[in-house]
């Protein structure tokens, strides 16, 4: 080969590289949260659901402050045009318990949105952790294939001189086509999480990405106890539900007010007009008495008291839920604590045993085959050790959502 030919392939090889590393960038979990929370659209809802409540909010609070109105016919007849100016001075709390259910309705929203935020950083998370774990047996089997080919071939070898059966050279053909399905499974798997991880993003540029391994883990430290009371007092369902109830009380307020009058005052200046005798000018205060308004107060109240008894039956059922998944939570984690710890010996065991199989290899004390073997039972352990530390890190995840902890 000429040298502009040797040339020209090194800089095509180049192209291809810088081109394929552009494409598969790689994005750590922090930025895959931040783009989550940019592009989730329930996270927008959420957002949306605060702004009406704020809206909703304003509209409870218009009656505190004048009315001010116009009206204007033509021709002026008995000084029908003018201005007028109402104001609500007295409603006996209708108007405060009113804006007091606004006020809970918007601490709802709040805290929903701090649930949602919450639980979408976590999932964002864990769809990350299982494609790490996904991919570590991806990698596994990948290398398990090729490992499965060369002792078939080797079988086949040793077949040709009678140093091996059929029945084995069988057994390493089946060994391979095993090996083959288990590739198509993980490699599904892989592709699977990481649908699943692009889904949450939301992010429609995003076509392709790697992840990158993530074994840092810190410890729960607190008892269960503590975390149990941790989680009743701040977890943000909990919260919404107060909230709920304390709004359900004030309209409940507001409708029994409706049965007592309002005083209010008024204030107009009218247009002189054509058969005009009225002043100009009128002040003065009204009451307005409620008499009957068809038993709709009646059933509004009826509403009330059975959505405060669906309240309180739903925060029960969520405590007792929380309770419960903290406890689970709680056992896995030291579950998992004592299975890193027994992972973490035996991955240490297994690298052992292959350097020591690779040493032997190399003074020809040991067949490939025993190095292909040592070589397989310590990528089994190192996968199996790093794939706990990431179901730890899953469990620790829900755990601190359910506490309502605000997450990495």
């Amino acid at each position: 080969m000429s040298i502009p030919k040797k040339l020209f392939f090194f800089l095509s090889s180049l192209l291809l590289l810088s081109n394929t590393a552009w494409t598969q960038q790689t994005i750590p979990v922090e930025q895959t949260v931040e783009i989550a929370l940019a592009n989730n659209p329930e996270l927008r809802i959420s957002r949306s659901e605060v702004d009406i409540s704020k809206s909703a909010l304003r509209q409870a609070k218009s009656p505190l402050y004048p009315q001010v109105s116009g009206k204007l016919v033509v021709p002026f007849v008995g000084r029908e045009s003018g201005f007028y100016v109402d104001q609500m001075i007295w409603d006996f709390g209708k108007t405060k318990a009113k804006v007091k259910a606004r006020e809970y309705s918007l601490k709802s929203a709040t805290y929903s949105l701090t649930g949602s935020k919450i639980s979408l950083v976590r999932d964002v998370h864990i769809a990350y952790y299982k494609a790490l774990s996904r991919q570590n047996r991806l990698t596994e089997a990948t290398t398990n294939i090729e490992r499965r080919r060369w002792l078939l071939e080797k079988t086949k070898d040793l077949f040709a001189v009678g140093k091996k059966s059929t029945q084995q050279l069988s057994q390493a053909r089946i060994d391979l086509q095993q090996s083959k399905l288990e590739l198509t499974a993980r490699e599904n798997s892989y592709d699977l999480a990481m649908l699943h991880l692009r889904h949450l993003m939301n992010d429609s540029s995003l076509e392709q990405f790697e992840i990158s391994e993530d074994l840092s883990h810190e410890k729960v430290n607190e008892t269960k106890e503590d975390l149990v009371s941790s989680a009743l007092s701040q977890n943000p369902e909990i919260k919404s539900l107060k909230a709920q109830r304390g709004g359900i009380k004030a309209s409940l307020g507001e409708t029994r007010g409706k049965f007592l009058p309002s005083v209010f005052g008024r204030a107009a200046y009218r247009f002189e007009g054509e058969g005009a005798e009225t002043p100009a000018f009128i002040a003065g205060v009204g009451i307005k008495i409620p008499i009957f308004e068809g038993f709709s107060r009646f059933a509004r109240m009826e509403q009330s008291d059975a959505e405060l008894t669906r309240n309180e039956a739903q925060t029960e059922l969520v405590r007792n839920r929380i309770i419960l998944s903290v406890g689970e939570l709680y056992l896995e984690l030291r579950h998992l604590e004592k299975k890193i710890e027994m992972l973490r010996e035996s991955e240490s065991i297994s690298e052992k045993n292959l350097r020591l199989a690779e040493e032997r290899y190399s003074s020809r004390t040991a067949s490939k085959i025993e190095l292909a073997r040592a070589q397989a039972l310590y990528e089994k352990a190192l996968a199996d050790y790093k794939n706990s530390i990431y179901d730890y890190k899953i469990t620790r995840l829900k755990l601190l959502s359910l506490c309502g902890k605000q997450l990495p």
